[in-house]
């Protein structure tokens, strides 16, 4: 799927630079804006905010070309290649639609849609107009992500039983917040639980010689808020092929040490900040102390490799075939196990029930 995808769509001549428009002005896009800025054959031309003011200071202050006061002026720059969505959730589908729709390559930030339904929908759409479209997961691409799966390869810990892997943090009582607002598609399972989802699907596949892994049963519970009928707080338990189990747990309302471990039959993988690939991954055989094995990188932008990657396949080099990066097929998968595990714990929103 994601090798014939790539050969499908228009590819950008490697003679100039990939001309970048980030659609939202938010702290997400901050952060991709930096990056831009640092990788090579990349710039920022364009930015896009509902306010005009908004779209201008964000542009003087990462260098942007041309700042557009709507969504729509900058998709109809033709100058921009590639489009960068850091919408809300729930305009993320809107937003793939428009820009993929006026000729633009597309960088969705996670969660890619809503659910599997739009994910499908947003797929056939980029497709048909032969645009590339991604889901913006940064940690996949990082060295990081890369050195913990040779590790699992590798087979040093023998064979692998169980993940566990957690992504939470508090927010506080904010009811009409991005991150708890159900019209804002607020939650801890789409916010922050699609990254140990992807996790374990990732190593659970990598553990029997595939890209990744689909749970044969996914089993959650979690806590809605009683105002905004968003979770708060869940967990949930999933099983693979060959009985690899994993234990994965998010929350918008709760701080946790946010860590993934892999568990083999003959040691373990200690991954201290798997998302921001900030700390250390750290390895300990059974009988053995524990070693690090690989300190962090923090010599490049988080947000650069999958910018390299996204680029790379714009010019025509798809990913590697075992590279760590997110396929499109990769993205369905998670958001599969997303739609199940938000149907265990009765988490729906307005874009479940439209067809």
């Amino acid at each position: 799927m994601a090798i014939g995808f790539v050969f499908h769509t228009r590819i950008v001549s490697d003679l100039k630079p990939i001309r970048w428009g980030i659609l939202a002005c938010g702290n997400i896009a901050n952060a991709f804006a930096a990056a831009v800025n640092e990788t090579e054959r990349s710039v920022l031309h364009a930015v896009a905010a509902r306010d005009a003011e908004k779209a201008q200071a964000f542009a003087t202050k990462h260098g942007a070309i041309r700042a557009y006061g709507s969504y729509e002026a900058m998709l109809a720059d033709s100058d921009v290649d590639a489009v960068y969505i850091a919408t809300l959730h729930p305009f993320h589908l809107e937003w793939i639609t428009h820009s993929v729709q006026a000729g633009k390559h597309v960088l969705c930030e996670k969660p890619l849609t809503m659910n599997l339904r739009q994910a499908k929908q947003a797929q056939k759409m980029a497709l048909e107009k032969r645009c590339l479209l991604r889901e913006a997961f940064m940690y996949r691409h990082h060295p990081q992500t890369k050195k913990v799966v040779e590790l699992v390869e590798s087979g040093l810990i023998g064979k692998i039983r169980m993940i566990e892997a957690n992504f939470c943090f508090n927010s506080g009582v904010s009811p009409g917040s991005r991150t708890q607002a159900r019209e804002l598609g607020g939650g801890g399972v789409l916010d922050v639980g699609c990254y140990p989802v992807s996790f374990a699907r990732l190593i659970a596949g990598r553990a029997q010689d595939r890209l990744f892994a689909e749970p044969l049963e996914l089993k959650a519970v979690g806590h809605l808020d009683s105002q905004t009928r968003t979770d708060m707080w869940s967990t949930a338990s999933l099983r693979f092929e060959g009985d690899i189990l994993a234990s994965l747990s998010c929350g918008v309302r709760l701080n946790t040490e946010n860590r993934a471990v892999v568990y083999g039959d003959q040691g373990r993988i200690m991954v201290e900040n798997p998302w921001h690939c900030k700390g250390a991954i750290r390895m300990q055989l059974d009988g053995e102390s524990v070693v690090t094995v690989q300190e962090a990188d923090l010599e490049r932008h988080l947000f650069a490799y999958e910018l390299d990657a996204f680029v790379a396949e714009m010019r025509g080099r798809p990913i590697a075939p075992r590279a760590v990066g997110m396929r499109f097929d990769d993205t369905l998968g998670n958001m599969k196990a997303l739609d199940w595990w938000r149907a265990e714990i009765g988490l729906g929103y307005e874009a479940d029930s439209v067809r």
